[in-house]
């Protein structure tokens, strides 16, 4: 266990935190990670007591707070309390959406790769290497992402049936389910797999990265009559005009599949970036991201959308 592999596992409690701002039951985090929750108290205890040096974080920023509750909401003892909650006074941390700009993680890993083809005998550097990659980049081949996609392309080649257990982005804990795995995706977020059974004539993508595991199942499955179209249809990218503050341009580039800049000044952007469905819901994250000078230029079905998701966000959160 490397420091910066822990590191990196704070980060993604923090992703989490983020999106309960009542706080989450310390074990079903622990079990969305895949670790006994022994082992995230601790490492949650010692990140925080360790004055971790700039170098170790090759710039990266200490996360937010982290606070133990009792089950009532009261302050616990750290070592005993069942619930953690992240403490943050910044907005776009409290939906979850707060992040290095792509350009700058990727110049980041580069120059920390640079300097290890240098250096061979450092292994601690050779080690940061290859965590930030795993944890933040996904380059990483040998990956627990990468298993668990060699299992779904072998599932979709044989037509097999395959139970998976699968990591909710909005509810603690995890859900299992028997998938009918149709296609599998390498996208700039990571392996996708598009699955049925059909519901509405509609197939379910999952993200590999939440999937914690896939067991193939004796049942085999028969293709639906018209499923590569019906792919076809539900992957076609979707071009929306966008207005934004320059400073806000990671957040298309996270959220888009293209992107290509119309106009630009000191202080604003025009974009035309291509959406994947869902096309609306994607069209909000970057307008809540934005702010208030962010809106859509064309087409007009999706000036609401940053407003829809700010609603529905809220409702999830029991704040209207």
């Amino acid at each position: 266990m490397t420091a910066l592999e822990s590191f990196a596992r704070i980060h993604r409690v923090m992703a989490i935190l983020h999106g309960h701002p009542d706080g989450l039951p310390l074990d079903a985090v622990a079990a969305e990670l895949s670790i006994p929750e022994r082992q995230l108290r601790r490492e949650i205890l010692e990140y925080y007591a360790t004055d971790i040096s700039s170098e170790l974080l090759l710039g990266l920023q200490r996360a937010d707070t982290i606070e133990f509750l009792a089950a009532d909401g009261a302050e616990e003892d750290p070592h005993l309390a069942p619930v953690i909650r992240a403490v943050s006074d910044r907005p776009e941390a409290e939906l979850g959406v707060e992040y290095l700009r792509a350009d700058e993680l990727v110049a980041l890993y580069e120059a920390a790769d640079s300097l290890a083809g240098i250096e061979p005998d450092n292994r601690s550097l050779a080690d940061a290497v290859r965590v930030l990659g795993e944890s933040f980049l996904a380059t990483a081949a040998e990956s627990r992402d990468d298993t668990v996609a060699a299992v779904l392309r072998d599932a979709v080649a044989r037509r097999q049936v395959v139970r998976i257990t699968y990591s909710r982005a909005w509810r603690p804990g995890v859900g299992t389910r028997d998938i009918e795995p149709y296609a599998l995706h390498r996208t700039d977020r990571g392996w996708e797999v598009d699955a049925g059974p059909l519901v509405a004539g509609r197939a379910r993508t999952f993200i590999v990265d939440r999937i914690t595991s896939a067991e193939p199942l004796p049942q085999s499955f028969e293709r639906p009559a018209g499923i590569e179209r019906i792919l076809a249809d539900e992957r076609a990218v979707v071009e929306v005009e966008m207005s934004l503050p320059q400073r806000t341009q990671w957040a298309v580039d996270r959220f888009a599949e293209t992107t290509a800049v119309l106009t630009s000044d000191a202080d604003d952007l025009t974009v035309r970036a291509g959406f994947l469905p869902p096309v609306a819901e994607r069209v909000g994250l970057v307008l809540v991201i934005a702010g208030r000078d962010a809106f859509v230029l064309a087409p007009d079905v999706y000036s609401a959308a940053g407003a829809d998701l700010a609603r529905a966000l809220l409702a999830h959160h029991d704040l209207t």
